[in-house]
């Protein structure tokens, strides 16, 4: 059996009242009379509709192939509703039939529907992200279990059962007696894994690095990342059954929980609390094991001591992100904390505006401001007209106020801004939070600790330059730090320009231009970005600049060069700018943060001003093809071992040409080249083929440019992508 996504984007059809599952291209007719071959499909979509175009004939005809042939009765089918953020979930009980007396979309399948208008919510968010495929029929994997489990159980309107909170506190109760054992209580945590049935999710613990350069399940552990195993975007059945063998592992008494609302999830790409062995401090996991004592500790009676040790337990353990850190120690004792990740600080900030301005709300904050938004949280729960008594009661408010369409949000999502002549007033942070979490969620493949000392350098140096070979994900990578600085995606405190040879410093900072009346002097986009910045100084500002040394730096900044220095970012070292207003005496805001791309392999490029070096920090990017870049791609629909002889192909090419005299390193073929923006069942392809068109259409041009006074090195590297 096999479950379906079918999305319709017509309002006049309503597959419940049809009794069946509807798609268009209705100008091909009746597909009953086309031989049952994918090739077949393609030239009666080529011949009856050319208006199609070549590149989508292999999708379109792909999709009615399998509307006709690869359903089969008793498959599921689930409708997502975008307008009502809803699901109907049913069964194929019929072959195709076509219906030409039908104004639209004339193809259906017969279905008995099973369960209609169920929240979206009622799914993980990893089965809610599959959900969101924009193309028209397509196969569930993630979600295939949870949308079973939904077809099996009964409607229901109650309230959320809170009752896994009862079991939570006592699992942490039993992890905390093996703290000086660890050893043991590896091998118990193994024994759950397999008296779970759920060995397969247990994998992402046994990859850690060593020191010596091998790799193998993890030596030492601590108890948020055990809970962590039941706590991640997997389905609710797994959860349940991690969970339940955990507690009978450790002779928990509590039942255990078969529905989590109210709990927040980790990503599964960075479920450890601790960084890989080769990477931690030998005090990093102790310090964890510390910081959920003290919790238990406070939780259980907040004196002056349990307070103090809360706070300086935190600190040993924020070493960048506190987020996940935060979701750990609401775990441990839901009824005494909050969990300040993305979701909750959200809705405290759109909908309690009063609360959240009294609480530390980024992405990274210390153990004072835990410990006083413990308190301030705790002390508005219970005051007259709060809508909730618990904080698992809030939690799930801000999964659901999460889950609303953003047509029927009241504020949109924050996007970019146009430079504007004369600096408008400055916008507060009321969109999604953001951090480096976030970055690994959207797809990012740096570590996380790569990631927080790109951070940190942003912080204190202000200026970075992110530079590597072509598909390194330079831009990519550099508006999301923007916004993890701002603490906000899609922050309207983040500015976008690119350089170009032609570019002046007349057009990037201030000079004359053209008017009704004649000439006018006026600002470019880095002193319109200044001006919003010294508008609002409690707020970071970020312009990324794309392409940075594609134009002439040294000339583009002019004396800004001096100006943009860490140390100089105050009244005593304002200057006159070439073009001045007055007696105007200007300075860059501390505020304001400049994060540029470079790619070092274009030969056409400027050579970069030493000047412009000392004053930005430098990071490289380098391709990525490990397991994070597999886990994301195969995700998408693509198979997972076919990736990981993929991926080693590419970087046996890249060793070839770092060892070339005439290229090096800086040009390595970058993994934004082999990493898909749709999924596998969009493009009507097998993974083989969808590489074969990567390499030919995308790699070998590059190669040929690489090498184009070698054609033969050329036709060998696309040679061995292909695996000739």
């Amino acid at each position: 059996m096999t479950t379906w996504g079918v999305h319709n984007d017509r309002p006049e059809i309503d597959p419940i009242a049809d009794g069946a599952v509807r798609i268009g291209w209705d100008e091909v007719g009746d597909l009953t009379l086309i031989e049952p071959s994918r090739d077949a499909f393609k030239a009666a979509v080529a011949a009856r509709m050319p208006e199609v175009g070549e590149p989508q004939i292999p999708s379109a005809a792909g999709t009615l192939y399998r509307f006709v042939h690869e359903l089969h009765d008793g498959d599921v089918v689930v409708c997502p509703n975008r307008k009502t953020s809803t699901l109907d979930i049913g069964t194929v009980t019929g072959a195709y039939q076509h219906h030409p007396e039908s104004a639209v979309h004339q193809h259906w399948r017969p279905v008995s529907w099973v369960r209609t208008g169920v929240p979206r919510t009622e799914l993980s968010t990893a089965a809610q992200n599959e959900l969101g495929s924009a193309t028209t029929l397509f196969t569930i994997r993630t979600g295939a279990d949870e949308i079973g489990h939904l077809m099996s159980a009964p409607a229901h309107d109650d309230e959320p059962d809170f009752a896994w909170t009862r079991f939570y506190a006592p699992l942490v109760d039993a992890l905390l007696t093996y703290r000086d054992d660890r050893t043991t209580l590896l091998e118990k945590l193994w024994n759950a894994a397999q008296a779970s049935g759920r060995q397969e999710l247990f994998k992402y613990l046994r990859s850690d690095h060593y020191v010596d350069g091998t790799r193998g399940p993890i030596r030492d552990v601590d108890p948020f990342t055990i809970l962590g195993t039941f706590n991640r975007g997997i389905r609710p059945e797994a959860r349940s059954d991690i969970a339940r063998a955990l507690g009978d592992e450790f002779g928990v008494q509590a039942p255990s929980p078969t529905t989590f609302p109210g709990v927040p999830l980790v990503n599964n790409l960075a479920s450890w609390f601790f960084l890989p062995e080769d990477e931690r401090d030998e005090h990093a996991i102790p310090a964890l094991w510390e910081l959920c004592v003290a919790a238990t500790e406070y939780a259980a009676a907040a004196t002056e001591h349990s307070r103090e040790r809360l706070v300086s337990a935190f600190d040993a353990c924020a070493t960048g992100s506190t987020r996940k850190l935060t979701m750990g120690i609401f775990w441990s004792r839901p009824e005494s904390f909050g969990a300040y990740d993305s979701l909750n600080t959200s809705l405290l900030k759109q909908e309690f505006p009063e609360l959240a301005a009294r609480l530390s709300l980024g992405s990274r904050i210390d153990g004072e401001s835990f410990l006083a938004n413990t308190e301030a949280f705790a002390a508005w729960l219970v005051e007259p007209g709060t809508p909730f008594s618990t904080f698992a009661e809030f939690s799930n408010a801000a999964f659901e106020a999460a889950s609303v369409p953003p047509g029927n949000a009241e504020t949109s999502t924050p996007g970019e801004t146009e430079a504007v002549e004369q600096p408008s007033a400055p916008s507060t942070t009321t969109g999604e939070s953001y951090g480096i979490d976030s970055i690994r969620e959207d797809g990012g493949f740096v570590t996380a600790s790569d990631l927080e000392t790109m951070l940190e350098r942003l912080r204190t140096k202000k200026n970075i330059i992110l530079q590597g070979p072509p598909g390194t994900g330079k831009t990519w990578l550099a508006r999301r730090l923007a916004w993890a600085l701002c603490d906000e995606r899609g922050s309207t405190r983040v500015q976008v320009v690119q350089f170009h040879p032609s570019l002046s410093y007349e057009d990037f900072v201030r000079g004359w231009r053209p008017s009704a009346t004649g000439l006018e002097l006026a600002d470019g986009p880095f002193l319109d970005m200044c001006g919003q910045a010294a508008l609002d100084p409690e707020h970071p500002y970020v312009l990324v600049i794309e392409e940075i040394n594609r134009g002439n730096p040294a000339q583009i900044f002019g004396e800004l060069l001096t100006l943009m220095e860490a140390d100089k970012r105050s009244p005593d070292y304002a200057m006159r700018l070439a073009y001045p207003r007055g007696d105007e005496q200007f300075f860059v805001p501390p505020n304001l943060h400049v994060v540029g791309t470079m790619n070092v392999a274009d030969r056409s490029l400027a050579i970069v001003d030493m000047a412009l070096r000392r004053r930005f920090a430098f990071v490289d990017l380098a391709p990525s093809f490990g397991e994070d870049w597999v886990e994301h791609v195969s995700g998408l629909g693509y198979d997972r071992d076919l990736l990981e002889v993929y991926g080693a192909r590419v970087l046996k090419l890249n060793d070839s040409i770092a060892a070339d005299n005439a290229l090096g390193r800086q040009y390595a073929v970058g993994h934004s080249y082999f990493t898909p923006a749709t999924r596998l069942d969009e493009t009507g392809l097998t993974t083989q083929e969808w590489w074969s068109r990567v390499v030919k259409t995308a790699v070998q041009p590059l190669l040929e440019e690489y090498w184009f006074d070698r054609p033969d090195l050329a036709a060998s590297g696309v040679t061995q992508l292909l695996g000739g």
